[in-house]
C-alpha cells in the first residue's frame, strides 16, 4: 500500500503541471466519444494508477494528490466544455477517421503496458488474465443499446444520479466506453446536453452519483493492483484489446478516406509516443 502511495508521489513530482494538464485533457474524450475509454486512455498518459490510488485514498499524502487531480480535472473540463460539440460532430460526421486516430493512441501504448506488467517476470497464467480481459469487455458490450430520447422534464433526480454512477464505472474501469454505457443505458444525449448547455439540474444530481461510485470503483482496483498487479495488468491489456475489436468500424472505403484513417493513425501513434517519452523522462 505504501509502495503504490510513494510511486504516485513520484510521479507527481515527476511530472510537469502541463503534462498532467493535457493528460486530463486527453482522459476526457473518454467522456464524449462512445467507443473511446477513458480508463484507457489514463493508461496511455501512464498515469492510470495513480489516479485510481490518489481517488481510492484522497487524504493520504493529499498534497501530492491535489497536484495530480487537480490539473487532471481542469484538463477533462476544458475538453468537455469546449470540445464536446467538435468532437460529436467529427464523431457522427467523420466516424472512420476519428476512431483510427483513437486506435493509433491505445496501439501504440501497448508494448509499454506489457513491459511494465513483465517487470516481475513472465508466467502463462497471465495469459488466462489477458482473454478474461477480453471475454468480459466483450459480454459488458453485449448490452443492447438504447437511443434514450425522452424529454428531460421526465427524468427524477435517481435517473440523473444514474448518469452521474455509470459515468464513474465507465471512467475506473479500462476497456470500458464511459460514453459506451451511457448510450447503452439511454443516458448518453441528455446528459451530454446537460454538460453543453451546463444544465445544472441535470448535473448536480449527476455529480453526486459519479462522486461515491469513482471513489468506491477506485479503491477495488487499487485493491487489485496491489493484490495481483501483473494479472490485473494483463487484464486491463485484455479490456483493452477487445475493446479495439469492439469499437473497429471496419476498413477505409475510398482512397481519401484510406489518407486519413493512415494520417490520423499515424497522428495517434505519434501523440501516444510523445507521452510514453515524457513517461520515461
Amino acid at each position: 500500500m505504501v509502495r503504490v502511495w510513494k510511486e504516485s508521489a513520484n510521479v507527481v513530482k515527476k511530472q510537469s503541471f502541463w503534462y498532467r494538464l493535457g493528460s486530463g485533457f486527453v482522459i476526457g474524450l473518454g467522456l464524449v466519444i462512445p467507443g473511446v475509454s477513458g480508463g484507457v486512455l489514463a493508461m496511455v498518459v501512464g498515469l492510470y494508477e495513480s489516479i485510481i490510488a490518489a481517488i481510492a485514498k484522497p487524504f493520504v499524502n493529499w498534497r501530492d494528490n491535489i497536484r495530480l487531480l487537480l490539473p487532471l480535472g481542469i484538463g477533462a473540463a476544458i475538453c468537455l466544455l469546449f470540445l464536446a460539440r467538435i468532437l460529436e460532430y467529427l464523431f457522427a460526421q467523420h466516424t472512420l477517421p476519428t476512431l483510427y486516430f483513437f486506435f493509433g493512441l491505445v496501439i501504440a501504448s501497448l508494448p509499454s503496458m506489457v513491459r511494465l506488467a513483465n517487470r516481475k517476470g513472465f508466467r502463462l497464467s497471465f495469459l488466462v488474465s489477458l482473454c478474461i480481459g477480453v471475454v468480459l469487455l466483450l459480454l459488458v458490450t453485449s448490452l443492447p443499446r438504447h437511443a434514450g430520447g425522452e424529454a428531460t422534464a421526465t427524468f427524477g433526480l435517481l435517473r440523473s444520479a444514474m448518469q452521474g454512477a455509470t459515468l464513474g464505472v465507465g471512467l475506473v474501469i479500462p476497456g470500458l466506453s464511459a460514453s459506451f454505457l451511457l448510450i447503452a443505458f439511454g443516458f448518453y444525449e441528455e446528459l451530454l446536453g446537460a454538460a453543453v448547455h451546463l444544465d445544472l439540474q441535470i448535473l448536480i444530481p449527476a455529480a453526486l452519483g459519479f462522486v461515491p461510485t469513482i471513489v468506491l470503483a477506485s479503491r477495488v482496483m487499487d485493491w487489485l493492483f496491489k493484490w495481483k498487479h501483473s494479472h490485473v495488468s494483463y487484464a486491463i491489456i485484455g479490456l483493452m484489446l477487445g475493446s479495439l475489436w469492439v469499437a473497429f468500424p471496419g476498413w477505409p472505403r475510398t482512397s481519401l478516406e484510406l489518407v486519413l484513417c493512415a494520417g490520423l493513425f499515424a497522428l495517434g501513434i505519434g501523440i501516444a509516443s510523445l507521452f510514453l517519452r515524457e513517461r520515461a523522462v
